[in-house]
């Protein structure tokens, strides 16, 4: 079984780059399961975070599907137009691709560098390939590893002087301009988990914050403490009144349009803020162009990386992400020895059932109850050479299989 992944990130895109190929949590099902049922592919997970989107595969040996083929097919990029974003995308393979799905849930392959936000975002793509049946023995056994790894990493090392995420990062921005948040007026829109983030922050510094909600839900949410709920058909409404504009959703669709935005800023002249955490970006570019309006977006929100003080936390991370993928290399290549290790284990428990016929003729049973005592020895000696074989497994070299368990085979025999 191969595993294999393609995928485009804010190393090599633009946030309008990736944008083109970024998928809503729906948008992301429809997509794994065509993937499983139009391409060929075994099991299917896609990842999409503002940072990256990227597709992973398992498919059968020897079966090398166009990876590109299937996500230009899926986002309904025509042929004409792939030459220009071919060279944005990373294929990768086997341990390399493991690697990198270990490092980049940790959050070493975030804009914030060790940012805790990924490890969540990896969780809910496996969950929705789960649920969406694409997500099969060998993606899900790597995933659940790798995210066991993150989680030994975060509580063992410290990858940063400070707990810094996305929305930590926006504030700090807001705060370069607004210093003071206590007089200050805040429109978040979208409820989701880092909408929810942000405007508990926004409240904690004294801002009086409003938090749209779809209407039709009303009574489902649980909002923010000192957060106020807001109708999102009426956010150009309120926004007359704002200082601070936060979107972050999952729309694929502008939630704020410079167009309709022109009337709502002429009721109210003062400088504003508007920060856009969401990839497809929520707020139309035009609007940064827009008089005493500051447009923030997730390519200039000042993003760092790490620095020389990590390099020692880096190589402890590398060394729990190495042991991890290990594990997860053996717990697959273990399978290839089954049959030898069945083999092995039938043919010991016929020897001894040979070796014991004189002394059941002793015993003087019936022939159903011989038979029965011959079955259940069978299975007992088959368990007993199993745990014995699976022991030498995890106690010798790896490279030493083949030879250890070959040899064995030819000495029962």
């Amino acid at each position: 079984m191969n595993i294999r992944m393609i995928g485009i990130d804010h190393e090599k895109a633009s946030l309008k780059e990736r944008e083109m190929f970024a998928f809503t949590p729906i948008q992301s099902r429809q997509a794994m399961e065509a993937a499983v049922k139009n391409y060929g592919v075994e099991g299917a997970v896609i990842i999409s975070t503002c940072n990256r989107t990227e597709l992973w595969v398992s498919e059968n040996e020897g079966s090398l599907v166009d990876l590109k083929e299937i996500l230009f097919g899926l986002k309904r990029i025509v042929k004409e137009d792939r030459d220009k974003y071919e060279y944005l995308f990373v294929i990768r393979q086997s341990r390399e691709a493991f690697v990198h799905l270990f490092q980049t849930a940790c959050g070493l392959k975030s804009q914030i560098w060790g940012e805790s936000q990924i490890l969540s975002q990896i969780k809910k793509a496996i969950e929705e390939a789960r649920e969406t049946g694409t997500a099969d023995l060998y993606l899900e056994k790597l995933f659940q590893i790798a995210i066991t790894s993150a989680k030994k990493v975060k509580t063992q090392i410290q990858l940063t002087t400070t707990d810094v995420s996305v929305a930590t990062k926006a504030l700090e921005r807001i705060q370069e301009v607004f210093p003071d948040l206590g007089e200050k007026r805040c429109l978040v829109i979208g409820n989701g988990e880092m909408g929810k983030i942000v405007a508990a922050q926004l409240a904690d510094y004294g801002a009086e914050v409003l938090i749209t909600l779809r209407q039709r839900k009303h009574g489902a949410y649980l909002l923010p403490k000192q957060c106020t709920g807001v109708d999102y058909e009426k956010r150009y409404t309120v926004l007359a009144d704002m200082d601070v504009v936060v979107s972050v959703t999952s729309s694929p669709h502008y939630t704020i349009k410079a167009d309709a935005l022109v009337p709502v800023l002429a009721q109210n002249h003062r400088p504003r803020i508007f920060c856009d955490l969401a990839v497809p970006r929520d707020i139309e570019p035009k609007v940064g162009d827009m008089e005493n309006i500051l447009l923030l977006d997730m390519d200039n929100l000042g993003l760092g990386k790490a620095d020389l003080r990590n390099q020692n936390a880096l190589a402890a991370a590398y060394e729990i992400i190495d042991e991890h993928i290990d594990k997860f290399i053996e717990s697959f290549e273990i399978r290839s020895y089954l049959p030898l290790l069945q083999s092995i284990s039938n043919s010991t428990s016929e020897k001894i059932c040979r070796n014991l016929q004189k002394d059941l003729a002793y015993l003087n049973l019936s022939d159903q109850d011989k038979a029965s005592f011959e079955s259940r020895l069978a299975q007992v000696a088959e368990k007993a050479v199993s745990s014995v074989l699976f022991g030498f497994r995890d106690s010798i070299d790896r490279d030493l299989w083949d030879e250890c368990f070959t040899n064995l085979e030819k000495v029962v025999r």
